[in-house]
């Protein structure tokens, strides 16, 4: 039962939250215990929305799942929860998620909500638009990083902003290539139009973005003075190896529809992500 839960909220998928610390990470604030407490507590708010969230997507799309080979297996399409449990559940995780907002201050509980309603009209109507359903996705976690900032009461570098945009779009088309050249006997609407040739063009594009972005982050005065360094360009040679082995994952994977699985379960990826880390909290602490 508790496995069960724990696949109906996708817990697996709160890695993607994380985002949630990136205003805490790069303001340089990590060391304040106020104010990490304050980043947790927004990263576990947006934990609970976005499964509540998921739950109403999969509410509102359970009989496309079951034609689905890998959704059907979702709690839902399954029959391992009853629709009446899930909406249950999935209205306490809300309220729980916006009270935690609300406790923060009212920017942090504007950018749930904006999150709530922009992942409602995803459900209902924007994730069948090719192109504006990766948009939606990425623009919900520019509001992550929105909360995260107003948690801690940062404002938002605009070239963050900008980098978590197409890192998202990054992650999204190369799920959308997945799910396209996989036989799941469901494919949906808004890659119908699509060839892997095409999706591949974009998942490239938005890889290069990324990476240019991060660069032009790293190397832009403002963070350099904030930083106190001029050494976090280096973090970029293992930002850059990450997105080159997740591009190479992409292409070569037959096994997951889902590329946030690879942080999982790919080793290399889990090893550059440590390098990574290791890399800028050793540049920003000395």
């Amino acid at each position: 039962m508790i496995k069960t839960f724990l696949n109906l909220i996708r817990i697996k998928h709160y890695v993607k939250n994380a985002v949630c610390f990136v205003p805490l990470i790069f303001s340089l604030n990590f060391t304040n215990p106020i104010l990490c407490f304050n980043a947790a507590a927004v990263f576990m708010a947006f934990c609970l929305i976005s499964s509540s969230v998921y739950i109403f997507n999969d509410l509102f799309d359970i009989k496309y799942d079951k034609l689905s080979k890998e959704k059907s297996k979702r709690p839902i399409p399954a029959g391992k929860i009853r629709i009446k449990t899930a909406i249950f559940i999935m209205f306490i995780l809300l309220l729980a998620g916006l009270t935690i907002c609300a406790f923060l201050n009212t920017s942090c509980l504007f950018a749930a909500v904006c999150y709530i309603v922009l992942n409602i009209f995803y459900t209902l109507y924007l994730k069948n638009i090719e192109i504006i359903d990766a948009a939606c996705i990425a623009s919900g976690f520019i509001l992550r990083i929105l909360a995260g900032c107003a948690a801690i009461s940062v404002l938002p570098s605009p070239l963050v902003i900008l980098l978590t945009f197409f890192v998202s779009m990054f992650f999204t088309f190369s799920k959308r290539l997945l799910e396209l050249e996989s036989k799941d006997g469901h494919q949906r609407k808004s890659i119908e139009k699509f060839t892997p040739k095409t999706l591949n063009q974009f998942v490239c594009a938005n890889a290069i973005l990324s990476i240019s972005f991060y660069f032009a982050y790293v190397m832009d005065t403002t963070t350099i003075e904030r930083a106190g360094t001029g050494y976090l360009y280096i973090s970029a040679i293992p930002f850059s190896l990450i997105i080159f082995r997740l591009l190479f994952l992409a292409n070569t994977n037959t096994i997951t529809l889902d590329p946030s699985d690879f942080i999982y379960k790919d080793k290399m990826v889990q090893a550059l992500f440590l390098l990574y880390f290791v890399i800028l909290f050793s540049i920003l602490a000395l």
